[in-house]
């Protein structure tokens, strides 16, 4: 469950700029992957857990994973499409589809 909760803090920075099926790909392999091996620096006696760290509710990994991995897909995706004007001016996207952006908001 953290591994996909890692997932999920990526998708909010590169929503809008990615497609599913690729988001869908990359979240695989970061969990199937990345996020084994950086857990098991803490858990199972890695060597963060040698140096004392201390991960309350493993939050420390969960989050500076996601996040660091979030800086780089938002680095490599560049800006939205459509979402900044000429001379840098910001131009509104309106929502698409209000009912269903609101049930997201419920379930979330």
């Amino acid at each position: 469950m953290f591994a996909a909760t890692a997932a999920t803090i990526v998708s909010g920075a590169v929503a809008e700029r990615i497609k599913l099926s690729s988001f869908l790909l990359f979240s695989f392999i970061y969990v199937a992957f990345v996020y084994p091996v950086v857990g098991s620096w803490k858990w199972g006696g890695g060597w963060l857990q040698n140096l004392g760290f201390y991960d309350f509710a493993g939050s420390t990994l969960v989050h500076g994973v996601g996040g660091w991995a979030a800086l780089v897909g938002a680095k490599l995706l560049k800006p939205r499409i459509g979402r900044f004007g000429k001379n840098a001016t910001i131009k509104p996207i309106p929502g698409h589809n209000m009912p269903l952006a609101s049930i997201g908001v419920f379930l979330l």
